[in-house]
């Protein structure tokens, strides 16, 4: 008899320190909205057909960021408008956020999102995944979506994101 009650405060002991051990996880993966807006210059690499090397820099406002600026390169394939690249956002206070993304883009006759855009532009979705970051961005996870403009006349560019974020600062 008292190997079984011994078994059995064993047992659940083990499932209490078990199920602990698993809640501090998925406490830590709460995800949280993640969105804001951003805008700023393209600059066009040596053009390989059909692949137009990219890289994007400039500056916004988001939720966890605060004030951010950000630094992108894409590949965009321009027979397909498809494109790959990767992402890094700088947090006000120098924390950082990576990203690699998917992007689909063409021709738009919506009217522009920013002044200066110009007469031609592009309508540009991205999909992001969360690869990474540093500070307060430490072991983050999420996805977020963001749509823009970008015009190949003025090389401006400016939009928003959307998504979600596991709840910054979680992963330290």
């Amino acid at each position: 008899m008292k190997t079984m009650m011994r078994a059995s405060l064993c047992l659940t002991v083990a499932a209490t320190i078990l199920a602990a051990a698993l809640a501090a996880p998925a406490a830590a993966q709460t995800l949280v909205p993640f969105k804001g807006a951003l805008q700023g210059t393209d600059a066009d690499e040596v053009f390989n057909f059909p692949v137009q090397p990219v890289t994007t820099t400039g500056t916004g406002t988001g939720a966890h960021l605060g004030r951010f600026s950000f630094t992108e390169r894409s590949e965009i394939n321009v027979v397909t408008g498809s494109a790959t690249g990767s992402a890094r956002w700088t947090a006000a206070n120098g924390d950082t956020l990576d990203t690699a993304f998917t992007a689909l883009g063409g021709p738009t006759d919506a009217p522009p999102a920013c002044p200066g855009l110009g007469d031609v532009f592009f309508s540009v979705t991205e999909i992001h995944t969360i690869t990474g970051g540093t500070g307060q961005f430490a072991g983050a996870q999420g996805s977020f979506k963001a749509e823009r403009q970008a015009s190949p006349m003025t090389f401006r560019t400016c939009g928003s994101f959307g998504g979600l974020i596991t709840s910054p600062g979680a992963g330290r």
